[in-house]
């Protein structure tokens, strides 16, 4: 399956992402990192963010300003498996209950430790004073959800055992404070909305890693093996997985100039205006996995991951698409 030697000229034009620059092209940053790399995010094509595993002198922490790339020391050890940001915090979460905020600002990090240890998989900010937070114990048998209202840490009152029942948390994503999807294993996805939670049924009982959305349209992606991906809204969940040898996802991004997916075996796809999925076959070839995917304003795509799911978190790998980054 992997990969035809196409450029994006020659493929279909809805299964590449539109160039930032006429010397758009594909290049692999870094690879053979100690650590795998985690999660990727950013404001822009000069402002982006990656964490990842702790390879024995704590997690990868590592921010592209649009010249040159600077790593950070989080000041205590343990995988961090997501980052996101808003205002002047960039959030992390990770290993034993920790969640981190950076600040720009004073350039100073600031931990929590959850009071019981899983593994947090995701955290989400709101504001300073909301922020979500969710993760699973090791077997993804029992999930958690926490939220940090500007003072502590605490589990919404109004989330039963009922709702979380069987479900464990990787990922969560909104499009406002009253509107908030939580996915993971389990065969349901959790919606918050208008103060209400909800308990949705998937159309197949398959685990779905990461969930993003734009413009009114949200996606989740996940699978075993091969891929799956489901549309989200008030109907519920839409099984949308293309027909025939489609790879399993661990990250998607829904961005202003493109929605991406990235998995398995290097595997890179994208959603095109009729909404078909569909592999973007330029993307380098590669026999690890990505685990997450940031697309940023310019129609730049970044992949991170390494080896995961096959290995012990290590092999950290970066991959972009875009005008070269400077050396």
């Amino acid at each position: 399956m992997r990969r035809a030697a196409l450029t994006c000229l020659v493929f279909s034009l809805f299964a590449c992402p539109q160039p930032p620059g006429d010397d758009a092209s594909w290049e692999i940053v870094e690879k053979g990192l100690p650590g795998s790399l985690m999660s990727v995010w950013g404001r822009g094509a000069d402002d982006v963010w990656i964490v990842g595993a702790d390879a024995g002198s704590g997690p990868a922490v590592k921010h592209w300003d649009g010249a040159a790339w600077s790593e950070l020391d989080a000041g205590s050890p343990g995988h961090l498996w997501w980052v996101s940001g808003l205002g002047d915090g960039v959030w992390m979460s990770g290993d034993a209950g920790r969640v981190l905020r950076y600040d720009r600002n004073d350039m100073s990090f600031e931990t929590w430790t959850m009071p019981t240890a899983e593994r947090l998989y995701g955290v989400f900010p709101l504001a300073e004073d909301n922020v979500w937070a969710c993760g699973s114990d090791e077997q993804n048998t029992a999930g958690v959800i926490w939220r940090y209202d500007g003072d502590v840490w605490a589990t919404p009152a109004d989330l039963t055992p009922e709702l979380m029942a069987g479900f464990a948390c990787f990922k969560i994503w909104g499009s406002g404070p009253d509107d908030l999807w939580f996915v993971g294993y389990g065969g349901v996805v959790l919606r918050y909305q208008g103060g209400t939670w909800s308990r949705i049924e998937l159309p197949a009982d398959r685990p779905l890693f990461t969930v993003h959305g734009a413009g009114g349209d949200v996606f989740a992606v996940g699978g075993a093996v091969s891929g799956y991906i489901v549309e989200l809204g008030d109907a519920g969940a839409r099984d949308v997985t293309p027909k025939g040898e489609v790879p399993q996802f661990a990250g998607i991004y829904a961005g202003e100039s493109a929605t991406v997916a990235a998995g398995l075996e290097g595997a890179i796809w994208q959603r095109g205006d009729d909404g078909v999925w569909t592999e973007i076959e330029a993307a380098p070839t590669t026999p690890l996995e990505y685990h997450a995917v940031y697309v940023d304003p310019d129609g730049g795509i970044w992949a991170v991951g390494g080896r995961i799911y096959t290995g012990n978190l290590s092999e950290g790998l970066l991959t972009h698409y875009g005008s070269p980054l400077p050396q």
